[in-house]
């Protein structure tokens, strides 16, 4: 069965792309915007009447759906152009895809999208520039969109800037990957449908709570000081969601979204504020290593768990290869995407695996069997009850994966907390380090 694809952020923990998916839950805010797409949705349907395009008058509900469709596109366009975002925006335009009842698609990306975006791209109309590429099976973002001249043309004429435009809750915070196709090179683990337990509405309270804390929290970000290029994003993109792998609830599980997890780390440090104080980003240390030692039964060295003899000045190569070797099913037989330059010329990885090997006798089993996302499926775990816990305690928490970023102020009772849970969790002592 296809999936949809995903169509708010899409960040995943491995990729990153030029162009960005649809975002469904944008609308027009304020006067101004909501004049240009009531503008917009009056030509359409003058246009459709003057071609024959509409026979019959549209349902109340059909009509209802085709405004909320409209202002989606207009309201991404627009927030897209005054962000500044390098590419495009990509979307379906399957109808087995699209005509599929899901329960992450929101109506404004209904079987109706594709007929929408043809209009808006008319050249009577202008409002949509659109790329759509001869359909390639497997792959699912062939087509492209981005603003038309008399879109462009309108947010100059009414001055439209961000606070003009807002976004919807968005509609599933509770995310399940079905395990990737190792045999199709375009397969990206989709996202596949469920049916809600007690655990996953327990996730999605869980995830609401720690939504709801962040919409009102008192956020800044200052620019001055950071050099040129920076990260686009809006104060007000705040929504976590959970996301789970391998078709399992037990697998996976970090914490995605907010625009924090776009800032480069140097911008975090520089320019982001949390609750009128400058934000420190503290890291749990060794993380995955850890957790593997606990589901092991077994108690961490007290030593870095990353310092090899013989290897001292390739740890974070090391640190790399041990985390690749805890996600592989298989054997390690060659160096893992982007760490081979980290090793020396001469390095081999089955040296280098047995190095591993020999420094972690008690987990060494533990290897190569595919537990990456178990283990961080009790990261993230740890993750939320950190989050809320500090949102007990009138603390806010933006949680990027293994760390949290806080006020200055609050960095000792947060590590406190952080160290507590991850005791709680694995029954093994964690480290906490400040990001430097």
């Amino acid at each position: 069965m296809d999936q949809i694809a995903p169509i708010v952020d899409a960040q995943d923990d491995e990729v990153e792309e030029r162009d960005r998916p649809f975002n469904a839950y944008r609308f027009a805010a304020s006067e101004n915007a909501k004049a240009i797409v009531a503008e917009v949705i009056g030509l359409l349907l003058n246009f459709e009447a003057y071609f024959g395009l509409k026979k019959n008058k549209r349902r109340a509900k059909d009509q209802e759906t085709f405004d909320l469709t409209v202002d989606a596109i207009l309201s991404d366009l627009m927030h897209h152009h005054l962000v500044g975002e390098d590419g495009s925006i990509y979307v379906t335009r399957s109808n087995r895809v699209l005509g599929t009842k899901s329960r992450y698609r929101p109506r404004a990306y209904s079987k109706m999208f594709p007929y929408i975006l043809d209009l808006l791209a008319k050249p009577e109309m202008g409002f949509v520039v659109q790329d759509v590429a001869p359909a390639v099976e497997g792959l699912a973002r062939s087509t492209v969109v981005q603003a038309g001249q008399r879109l462009l043309s309108r947010i100059d004429e009414r001055e439209i800037g961000l606070d003009d435009l807002g976004e919807h809750p968005h509609g599933e915070t509770i995310i399940l990957k079905r395990t990737k196709d190792v045999d199709d090179y375009w397969d990206d683990g989709g996202w596949q449908e469920y049916e809600d337990t007690a655990v996953t509405d327990q996730f999605r309270l869980e995830v609401d709570h720690i939504n709801q804390w962040l919409a009102s929290a008192d956020l800044r970000f200052e620019n001055t000081g950071i050099a040129w290029p920076q990260t686009t994003f809006h104060i007000r993109d705040r929504q976590l969601r959970r996301v789970f792998t391998q078709g399992r609830f037990d697998s996976g599980g970090r914490l995605f979204g907010g625009f924090w997890q776009r800032l480069r780390k140097h911008e975090r440090r520089q320019g982001l504020w949390i609750s009128g104080e400058k934000a420190v980003e503290l890291d749990y240390g060794q993380v995955g290593p850890r957790i593997v030692y606990a589901l092991s039964g077994q108690k961490p060295p007290t030593d870095d768990l990353y310092h090899l003899w013989g290897y001292t000045q390739q740890r974070d190569g090391i640190k790399r290869v041990m985390n690749a070797m805890i996600f592989a099913s298989e054997r390690l037989d060659r160096f893992p995407k982007g760490t081979r330059k980290l090793f020396r010329r001469s390095d081999k990885i089955g040296e280098v695996v047995e190095a591993i090997e020999a420094k972690h006798p008690l987990i060494k089993d533990s290897f190569h069997r595919g537990l990456g996302h178990e283990t961080q499926f009790v990261e993230s775990q740890i993750m939320v009850e950190v989050v809320l816990t500090l949102k007990a305690e009138g603390i806010v928490a933006l949680p990027i994966h293994d760390a949290v970023l806080v006020p200055a102020t609050k960095t000792s009772t947060a590590t406190e907390i952080m160290l507590s849970a991850f005791r709680r969790h694995t029954g093994v002592e964690g480290i906490v380090t400040e990001e430097a």
